[in-house]
């Protein structure tokens, strides 16, 4: 009978182990639409897909342009650089439905703006044909010199985008590990401040001296105090957000929980420090 009741107690102990890991695992990931307490890295932990939006605006608002959509999920961030979104478009969308939005998006902006290049690039070089045409206009040496110097130096370039689009295949955005840092007061037991890192792969168009067409990763910070956590839901057209006060990017996720408010993430989370 005593070993029994030994076993028994030994049953329940181990059970109430597992519990408390349990809770402890979930107590390092939230489902951004559900929490009451909302952050940023803490959400990106969830194993189900989170989405956050990345705004023109300081506040959401119907005419709010989204410049990013953040795909979260264990522990990494997808950074869909998007055009011409309003946060009023994608009121009534799924999460599903606004990565595959995310997704045709970025694959529509990259061909719109290098058809948009070409047409630059091309537009130049008629441009230079017209100048080093014109002798009224460069009477000097110095200034056909200079005509003409332009005038190479945009077919190079022009002969470089051409190089580099023979072949060029769009490739999408990737995953990147979520990453902060986060602030603390003078006693160091309260966070009050966070810097959000965003990775992003983005398409770089040519620059200045090269024509050359690629995919350049790209970082972004996004620097958080006290007064840009939202104490309670912003409403936009029957669609609660929560999330941060931008100047002017503000960073928000939907939310479900009227009762939601923001709040910095802490060093227990993976990938905050």
């Amino acid at each position: 009978m005593i070993m029994k009741l030994r076993l028994r107690q030994l049953t329940l102990i181990s059970l109430a182990g597992v519990a408390l890991l349990s809770l402890a695992g979930c107590g390092h990931s939230t489902d951004a639409a559900k929490a009451s307490k909302v952050a940023f890295a803490t959400t990106a932990q969830n194993p189900k897909q989170q989405v956050w939006y990345r705004l023109n605006t300081a506040t959401p608002k119907p005419n709010s342009q989204v410049s990013d959509i953040l795909v979260q999920q264990k522990g990494k961030v997808t950074d869909y650089q998007v055009q011409g979104i309003s946060l009023k478009k994608l009121n009534n969308q799924s999460v599903a439905q606004t990565i595959t939005l995310a997704k045709n998006n970025e694959r529509t902006a990259f061909n719109k703006t290098l058809k948009s290049q070409q047409t630059n690039y091309q537009g130049e070089l008629k441009l230079d044909k017209s100048n080093q045409k014109n002798s009224d206009q460069y009477t000097y040496k110095k200034g056909i010199a200079q005509a003409n110097s332009e005038a190479k130096q945009d077919q190079q370039r022009y002969n470089q985008f051409k190089q580099s689009t023979k072949q060029l295949h769009f490739t999408a955005t990737k995953a990147y590990p979520v990453a902060a840092k986060v602030g603390k007061n003078k006693s160091g037991k309260q966070v009050t401040s966070e810097t959000i890192t965003l990775t992003a792969q983005k398409w770089q168009f040519g620059t200045a001296n090269s024509g050359t067409i690629k995919q350049v990763s790209q970082r972004n910070q996004i620097d958080l105090n006290i007064d840009n956590l939202m104490a309670k839901p912003v409403t936009v057209n029957n669609t609660k957000y929560i999330g941060y006060y931008g100047s002017p990017d503000a960073l928000v996720t939907k939310t479900t929980n009227a009762k939601a408010e923001s709040n910095f993430d802490t060093p227990s989370i993976h990938g905050v420090h």
